[in-house]
């Protein structure tokens, strides 16, 4: 027998999502904040800030939108991707050549995308608003971006 798979248009999911968010607003006043973007490290924050308030009572930061529903971007999206990639065959084990480094550069990113209290999407869209800080934090990304890259083809270089 013969297994076929049902793939969603690129737009059509657009399309749809799109008015899945509008029904969203209009029947539940479900309002993202201003500049509000997809962000592995925001939205990780939240979660995680959610459900410290909500298991010990304390009062976490968190978005907005996060106190009034679950963030749950960074799980949905891990295990969206899994799935994907089973289902299309892709899936395989490697090992990492360098554990340790691909933790630690992980581990500043998200750290440095909590210090900053943005994601590069959100600093884009607010330098888009003619917002002074977003401008400059863009500058700054852009920099790091640049020395970071120097950094590493250096240490790609001595065989590190």
């Amino acid at each position: 027998m013969q297994r076929t798979h049902f793939y969603l248009r690129p737009w059509l999911f657009g399309v749809i999502c799109g008015t899945l968010f509008v029904l969203l607003e209009v029947f539940f006043s479900f309002y993202p904040p201003s500049a509000y973007a997809f962000c592995l490290t925001c939205h990780t924050r939240d979660l995680v800030n959610s459900f410290m308030n909500l298991l010990t009572g304390s009062h976490h930061q968190t978005a907005y939108l996060a106190k009034r529903v679950f963030m749950v971007t960074s799980p949905a999206l891990l295990i969206g991707a899994f799935v994907a990639a089973r289902v299309t065959g892709e899936h395989r084990h490697r090992k990492s050549s360098h554990p340790f480094f691909s933790f630690a550069a992980g581990f500043f990113i998200m750290v440095i995308g909590i210090v900053i209290f943005g994601c590069p999407t959100r600093l884009l869209i607010r330098s888009g608003y003619g917002d002074l800080y977003g401008i400059i934090a863009v500058g700054g990304m852009c920099m790091g971006v640049w020395i970071g890259t120097g950094i590493l083809r250096s240490w790609a270089r001595k065989g590190g």
